[in-house]
């Protein structure tokens, strides 16, 4: 068995290449440097764990010892996980679109040692194909004989052409540009615009002869539009399509959850992989889309997509992984599709004959698969949806109302569900994401609410407390982007701060427990100390200096952008605390991207959702146009507001006291009331004990006193502490402290309370001679 570099990632898409003869290194500074050292072009190949084409690139290519061979010899190959690295899968999918005219995963590219692209694609076949195309190696050849015979003539012209196209349009796209501020008329031009590619017949966003995605932010933002103005069109455009998806085949009607599109406009097909940010997503717009219209069918999805998350995608020990695969054996939907004979086998004859008198069995060719199998491969599978019409199905089932209908074959779906989890089950993605799982908490926290579920509260506070334990780092007060096999890793990202935020925002909404809102204010501080720029712009990652390009947002996706999710942290942030530092910093993104709001409102439906659901004043705009004129550092946004720390809490004194033998100084340490922190040693080895340091005295011996017990519901075995007033004391050598003019020191230490740690602070000391 061959094993390459990649075993030593803690990534499961990379693990996934680990035994592939391919040379493969993951993105980093070794790969980039052994490109420059030996002059050779670099082969980078993106994708996800869950991406279906590639997977079959690593079983047809990167197995292959003679393809392998061409690749090593001639390139460093690196590999790279979108979701872990979404700036370089970002500047890179520009860069195909740029060559190609279109993009997909996997994404491969050809780069220069400086990291220019001179040829992409995405799938190629391993052997060439009259139908499909010059096979990789044929490919592999052709480059190499281009980078060794004609580099000046051919491949550095193209790579420069390119570079620079990449350059003009991300600035084109991420621009600042000052307009109107009109969250009201940028509401009614974006529901307008998104009104019109509404799909009459079948409902959903898209292509009426294509494939169709759930498209959670644009569905939020029509039934913002429909709660704002109370525009019915919004509200038909909604309820048309949250009713398409929940009848149609892209909804797993017997675990619950959604597939990630439909691959034909009528929702039957879907591709079968599982997202948590899709169902996170629905979780929460099902629910809300409940609370408009009091519809049981959207509150029976709603209660299924969240029982889904909590059963199939959350860890046991809390926070939830990121996807399920679409394949099993390299079959697309082989865990899910059935026919009608193994659906009679399983129920009997005439709970069979019930079922499929509501639900239909839509047979896998009706539509194209991902898989390129023959049709008769698939015949007699299909995917399972209730019968269209819907108001023929309903007759049949005997049922008054869709709602009545699902209740009604609940048994028959569980008794199906049991005989389908027999079968090999796809792969799962266990790695967290520290965004995506902001994403389900908020989700959680929301619908247990509405839906008046404790357990969906419940897995999301469990899910909040891990990744807060295990992901923010209180001594540098950064975020970690995810963890996997309980190893958080990889700079956070900005969306990682806001969309955690979001998630701790929504728990302090439903529980009013301080610890959650203070938990954010703690995240936004460390998002605008890291990412704001004085004009309202927002970086999206903290590795700009490593990439090609600067990397910015350029419109909400499948998902709110970085730039959104932080400007409805910050709003919520503001409605829940009153503070003003919140409002300036969202007013300044908000200048920065009003022009862009204005041109295409469209394209940012989280952001406009927001902005109307909690609104900026006129003073608060004229304000942030006064500061935005002024001129600032870069620090400017980011001190506008500084989360309680430690030295709110706890105050420091030292002085210098002779004995007989040694000197010492007594730091003492007053605590307020409610307030304590960690003895030394402390209890565990996450936690920072307190400890006292000064410069010029080497290794001084420190006396700790003795720790009282403390107990909560966050530490019920309990923790070693210090309470109230506090004497450490530094055992000197005598005479030691006549030789120092003053001494200066600090005191590590962390406060906490019943609920909450609050980050830690290094707290100065300055003892004069005199003092002693």
């Amino acid at each position: 068995m061959y094993t390459n570099r990649l075993i030593d990632s803690h990534d499961p898409y990379l693990l996934l290449h680990a035994h592939n003869p391919v040379d493969w290194y993951p993105w980093g500074p070794e790969a980039l440097a052994k490109a420059k050292q030996e002059n050779k072009p670099i082969f980078l190949s993106i994708g996800y764990s869950t991406c279906y084409w590639c997977h079959v690139a690593e079983r047809t290519i990167y197995s292959d010892p003679e393809i392998a061979k061409l690749m090593n010899q001639w390139f460093v190959n690196i590999k790279v996980d979108r979701e872990q690295r979404p700036d370089v899968d970002q500047i890179y999918m520009l860069a195909t679109e740029i060559l190609t005219r279109r993009g997909a995963w996997p994404n491969n590219l050809f780069l220069t040692p400086d990291l220019k692209p001179f040829f992409a694609g995405s799938y190629f076949p391993p052997r060439d194909d009259p139908a499909g195309g010059a096979g990789f190696p044929t490919i592999l050849a052709a480059l190499h004989d281009a980078w060794a015979n004609h580099l000046q003539d051919k491949v550095l012209p193209v790579a420069g052409q390119v570079f620079q196209a990449m350059q003009r349009v991300q600035a084109e796209m991420t621009a600042g540009k000052e307009a109107p501020v009109k969250p009201g008329e940028w509401l009614r031009n974006a529901s307008k615009a998104l009104q019109s590619r509404i799909d009459p017949k079948s409902g959903g966003l898209g292509d009426r002869s294509g494939t169709k995605f759930p498209q959670a932010p644009s569905m939020k933002l029509l039934l913002t539009d429909y709660r704002v103005n109370h525009d019915k069109a919004s509200l038909d455009a909604v309820t048309a399509a949250l009713n398409a998806m929940a009848f149609g085949g892209i909804h797993d009607h017997l675990a619950g959850g959604f597939y990630r599109y439909s691959t034909e406009p009528t929702w039957s097909i879907p591709h079968f992989e599982k997202m948590l940010y899709d169902n996170a997503q629905l979780l929460r717009l099902y629910a809300e889309a409940y609370a408009a219209t009091k519809d049981p069918v959207y509150r029976a999805v709603a209660l299924d997509v969240g029982q889904y998350l909590r059963r199939d995608m959350m860890a046991s020990e809390g926070g939830f992984y990121t996807a399920i695969d679409s394949e099993v054996k390299g079959v697309e939907g082989a865990a899910y599709v059935w026919t009608k004979a193994e659906i009679a086998s399983v129920l009997g004859e005439q709970a069979a004959k019930q079922f499929l008198a509501a639900y239909d069995v839509t047979p896998m060719t009706a539509a194209g698969t991902q898989t390129g199998e023959p049709a008769a491969d698939r015949k007699g599978l299909g995917v399972l949806r209730i019968r269209l019409p819907i108001e023929e199905a309903l007759k049949s089932a005997g049922s008054q109302d869709a709602g009545q209908l699902l209740t009604s074959l609940s048994a028959a779906r569980a008794q199906l569900l049991a005989h389908r989890q027999q079968r090999q089950q796809p792969a799962r993605d266990e790695k967290i994401l520290t965004d995506l799982a902001g994403l389900a908490i908020g989700a959680l926290a929301y619908s247990s609410d509405i839906l008046q579920q404790p357990e969906f509260l419940t897995s999301a506070r469990m899910a909040a407390e891990r990744i807060w334990a295990l992901a923010y780092d209180p001594a540098t007060r950064t975020l970690k982007h995810e963890i996997f096999a309980g190893h958080a890793q990889t700079d956070g990202y900005l969306q990682d701060y806001a969309m955690l935020g979001d998630g701790f925002i929504s728990l302090y909404e439903v529980t009013k427990e301080d610890i959650w809102r203070d938990r954010a204010a703690m995240l936004v501080t460390a998002l605008l100390r890291q990412f704001a720029h004085p004009d309202g712009a927002l970086s999206t990652t903290l590795d700009e200096k490593n990439l090609l390009i600067p990397v910015g947002d350029s419109e909400d996706s499948d998902v709110p952008s970085g730039t959104s999710a932080a400007l409805g942290l910050l709003l919520r942030l503001r409605d829940a605390t009153g503070g003003s530092q919140f409002v300036a910093a969202a007013a300044r993104i908000v200048h920065y991207l009003s022009g862009r709001l204005s041109d295409h409102p469209e394209i940012w439906p989280a952001a406009i959702t927001v902005l109307n659901l909690h609104p900026l004043t006129d003073a608060d705009l004229a304000a942030a146009r006064e500061a935005a004129a002024r001129s600032a550092d870069d620090r400017g946004i980011g001190q506008a507001f500084r989360a309680p720390e430690t030295s709110d809490h706890v105050r420091v004194s030292a002085v210098v006291r002779a004995g007989e033998k040694d000197d010492e100084i007594v730091v003492t340490l007053q605590i307020d009331d409610g307030y304590h922190v960690n003895a030394n040693p402390a209890s565990f080895d996450y936690l920072i004990p307190t400890s006292v340091a000064f410069a010029g005295l080497t290794s001084p011996g420190t006396k700790y006193p003795k720790p009282s017990r403390f107990k909560s519901a966050f530490a019920p075995e309990g923790l070693d502490v210090y309470e109230g007033t506090v004497p450490l004391v530094v055992t000197i050598p005598k005479g030691t402290i006549a030789t120092q003019g003053e001494l200066r020191g600090e005191v590590d230490v962390q406060a906490c309370d019943a609920k909450i740690c609050l980050p830690p602070s290094k707290l100065p000391l300055s003892v004069a001679l005199q003092d002693k």
